[in-house]
């Protein structure tokens, strides 16, 4: 997280006050830096350099200087209607600004002044409302005859999440009053009830996009959490064990970057791909596991960071505006740079690094995650040798401990001991259990299991080319034919 939020402050341009230049769009990539960059601040402390705060302050009071308070720079882009809004959801969050309040709320009520009887947005008054051009890209402005189906998964589908959040983080009803109209809309239009991907988004001729789908579907879970209203949770649930995988990503993370028509082909004629959406389902994977009883989706978490994100992530010291970086790559395997996927990334990373430890109300502390990390309640440490894992837990108190223990670790080889001597394994589903009787200040807890190996075949679905992934645990250590992520994996 480090590195990728260094590689944030890279990208923006001196030359042009700071301005995120050189990416997808300016306005776009400024409420995505926004977003990230208050997450990371959020997670690590690290605080954003005051000459550039106060900077992109000016860059997003000028962008979106306009009646409808949508990020725009050169065109209306609907897709921004998400950026704005996480823009000002974070300022709400991280900073109070009673500015970036107000603008949501304006926001707000331009969608829902703008939204049709039967929930599409009009495109052409928004672009009246922003001054500027409506942009030409048919993602961004595909409409249906009323009464008949439409994808709007890249303007009001992806921008339900960010709603949901301004509510959460003001308190505006009207907020709530668009998320519940947004998310009626998104389950009808978006959703096939059996939990497959919908026939129409996959059809070859249709224009589509993995990343907003997969930001639909994040809306329509979190507004189900956040109401209540099991049917959006149990959709999306669906849509996961059902539906995304094999379609919207493979087992070890590859996610395309086009839905449905291939419009950025690679050379072999497949999509190209991108990390974003990778990062996309994990979250969701991640949220059905903590606040859906899940716990066994925390599995897939850990393999999609482990297995692609973390080995995809640039290393390059020589050029500040790729190391650390993720984005769009042609090679299935292969390496990407560019603005608005990386900070895409570092918001998914900052919501994991914030679940590795979880304390639950009763004080019982739970590590969902194996990563290190230091936290009030317990310092972690993963330790991987060879075909065995240890996982280290030092307790700051006397606490419940709870440790997840993978699903794909052999039970057999699971051992579990404080401060040297074995403890019995006691499960309670996915996790070992240490009564707080047996835990004091700076005791240390060890779990042990095996990394047992396998092997898995990934068929592209244009060229059918074929990838051999040999797998320790939920690494991937060796892949045939060679590719660049995993190159300096050692077997």
């Amino acid at each position: 997280m480090d590195r990728v939020a260094k590689c944030c402050l890279a990208w923006l341009n001196p030359d042009q006050q700071f301005l995120p230049t050189g990416g997808y769009e300016i306005a776009h990539d400024t409420g995505r830096w926004w977003d990230a960059m208050l997450r990371f601040e959020a997670a690590t402390g690290t605080r954003i350099p005051e000459q550039i705060e106060r900077a992109m302050i000016e860059n997003l009071r000028s962008l979106t200087d306009n009646s409808a308070a949508l990020l725009a720079s050169k065109l209306c882009n609907p897709h921004n209607l998400r950026e704005s809004l996480l823009a000002y959801t974070a300022l709400v969050q991280h900073r109070d600004s009673d500015w970036a309040r107000q603008q949501g709320r304006r926001l707000i009520e331009t969608i829902l002044e703008l939204l049709e009887a039967d929930g599409q947005l009009d495109y052409e008054k928004l672009a009246v409302r922003t001054g500027k051009p409506l942009t030409k890209d048919p993602l961004m402005v595909q409409r249906s005859p009323a009464g008949e189906w439409f994808n709007a998964t890249a303007t009001t589908g992806r921008a339900l999440e960010a709603v949901v959040w301004f509510h959460e983080a003001t308190g505006d009803p009207r907020a709530m009053d668009l998320a519940k109209r947004l998310a009626e809309v998104h389950l009808r239009e978006s959703i096939d009830p059996s939990g497959k991907v919908r026939a129409e988004l996959l059809d070859s001729v249709h224009v589509g996009h993995t990343h907003s789908y997969c930001g639909t579907l994040r809306g329509l879970l979190l507004h189900g959490l956040a109401s209540g209203e099991r049917k959006y949770v149990d959709a999306i649930a669906a849509t996961y064990c059902n539906g995304l995988w094999g379609t919207a990503i493979s087992h070890s993370g590859w996610t395309p970057h086009d839905q449905g028509k291939i419009r950025f082909p690679n050379k072999e004629g497949e999509p190209i791909g991108e990390h974003a959406s990778c990062g996309d389902v994990a979250q969701i994977g991640l949220w059905l596991a903590m606040r859906a009883g899940k716990a066994e989706l925390l599995d897939d978490v850990e393999r999609l960071v482990r297995a692609r994100l973390l080995p995809s992530q640039i290393v390059d010291e020589k050029n500040p505006r790729r190391d650390g970086a993720w984005g769009v790559h042609s090679d299935p395997f292969g390496y990407g740079a560019i603005l608005d996927v990386f900070a895409a990334v570092l918001h998914s990373l900052a919501d994991f690094h914030r679940h590795i430890v979880t304390t639950s109300a009763d004080g019982a502390v739970s590590v969902n995650l194996h990563f290190d990390i230091d936290t009030p309640a317990a310092t972690v440490r993963s330790q991987r040798n060879g075909a065995n894992a240890t996982l280290l837990v030092t307790a700051k108190a006397p606490r419940e401990i709870r440790i997840r223990v993978p699903g794909w670790a052999a039970r057999d080889s699971v051992r579990l001991s404080l401060d040297g001597k074995p403890l019995p394994l006691l499960l309670d589903g996915h996790y070992a259990v240490i009564a707080k009787s047996d835990v004091f200040a700076g005791s240390t807890i060890a779990l042990n299991h095996d990394l047992p190996e396998r092997e898995t075949v990934e068929e592209m679905p244009v060229s059918h080319r074929k990838f051999r992934l040999t797998w320790r645990g939920d690494e991937v250590v060796a892949c045939e034919p060679k590719v660049p992520i995993y190159a300096r994996n050692k077997t």
